[in-house]
């Protein structure tokens, strides 16, 4: 699975501080701590380094260059980490965006002693409440099942208050637009889903291993491409109600959907299911990818 910007950028100021903490340290020293690849180290520092150059968003951190050639990273000014000041309601934000992150068991290990610090520094106790209420008896065995590749029983409530089972095989916790959401295969659907952890009632590890792998190409990512608005009859109001970021209305006699799209074909196909109960989608770029793939199916059928 390609790896995410925010795990990048966590990363990436992990090395920064492991540096001003250890001093000069070899790149490969730093591949083992972080669990990457000596290159990937490498390529790390030099984007810090080309963010560090003059420019609207300048940040004064300097390298060594002559300890970069022999594969060490050696800080020779560090303003951009070490004196970064946050105004109270920027740590509280901070901290609540991590909080929910860390809630949703999303956050990386350099996350949470950032979080750790950010609470040590606020002069008062802060008492951050996220969007969702992910209690540990929901969250709790679904990271044991992602991290021992187990199925899962979930009971899960949809934006209409029905109530189904689901066996699923989970893959990744992640928040996007603030709430937290589990990335699984669901077994029923027979197709990949995102579905709100507030929304699961219970969960339940099974003995079985998963045996669908996570998808680069079903939407998994938290880079939305464009928005869209979807407007269907209640009927199909299930292919649309757990899209990452979805706002849903009710229009009458159907809904009106608004939601990120990471990849059209996969959104695509979920709208498809529903083909009889579309009234409208936009924008033109997602028409089109819904288009292409009513003509494939017709194209198999004839």
């Amino acid at each position: 699975m390609a790896e995410q910007a925010t795990d990048r950028l966590v990363r990436m100021l992990g090395i920064l501080t492991y540096v001003e903490r250890h001093g000069d340290t070899p790149f490969s020293e730093l591949a083992e701590h972080f669990g990457v690849t000596v290159a990937q180290v490498r390529s790390d520092i030099n984007a810090l380094w080309v963010a560090s150059e003059p420019g609207d968003s300048w940040l004064p951190i300097d390298f060594s260059a002559d300890a970069f050639d022999q594969d060490i990273a050696s800080l020779v000014r560090n303003d951009g980490v070490t004196q970064v000041r946050l105004s109270p309601r920027e740590a509280v934000a901070l901290v609540g965006a991590l909080s929910t992150m860390r809630g949703a068991g999303a956050l990386p290990e350099a996350g949470t002693q950032l979080l750790e610090k950010l609470r040590d520094a606020l002069a008062e106790p802060v008492t951050v409440v996220g969007d969702d209420q992910v209690g540990p008896e929901i969250r709790e065995p679904l990271v044991e099942a992602i991290d021992r590749y187990r199925r899962v029983e979930i009971e899960y409530v949809d934006a209409m208050d029905r109530r189904s089972t689901r066996v699923v095989d989970p893959h990744r916790l992640v928040v996007i637009d603030g709430h937290a959401y589990l990335e699984c295969f669901c077994r029923r659907a027979q197709d990949y889903r995102v579905l709100r952890l507030d929304r699961i009632a219970s969960a339940t590890v099974l003995d079985g291993a998963i045996e669908h792998p996570p998808t680069d190409s079903a939407g998994f990512s938290l880079t939305p491409a464009f928005r869209a608005t979807v407007t269907v009859g209640r009927a199909g109001r299930y292919a649309v109600e757990d899209m990452p970021g979805v706002v849903i209305e009710d229009a009458d006699d159907a809904v009106v959907a608004t939601f990120d799209v990471v990849d059209a074909a996969f959104v695509a196909g979920r709208l498809l299911a529903v083909a009889p109960h579309l009234r409208s989608v936009s924008p033109r770029r997602l028409a089109d990818a819904l288009e292409r793939q009513a003509k494939a199916v017709l194209d198999v059928q004839r």
